[in-house]
């Protein structure tokens, strides 16, 4: 092998090493970012299920409330479907 075909292989050679590290690189700063993205929008998601969870506490005295006998006949009063009791 000649030093001019030897020098030629070694740069093709450097030339594809460099390619290869710069998009193994690009994959690894884009998985990277993705990754970032999914944990925030997971985060997103528990602060919502904390939210809901406990909007959901506090909601429960009032289901009771609006469940029971006293409220629906209130209710009925206030639509005129019941005549007041004398």
């Amino acid at each position: 092998m000649t030093q001019d075909k030897m020098r030629k292989m070694i740069t093709a050679i450097v030339v594809a090493a460099t390619l290869l590290l710069v998009i193994l690189l690009s994959v690894l700063i884009y998985q990277w970012i993705t990754i970032a993205v999914k944990n925030n929008r997971i985060e997103k998601v528990k602060e919502e299920i904390a939210y809901y969870q406990q909007q959901n506490e506090l909601n429960k005295d009032d289901l009771a409330y609006y469940e029971s006998d006293f409220y629906k006949q209130l209710a009925a009063f206030k639509l005129g479907l019941l005549e007041g009791q004398e």
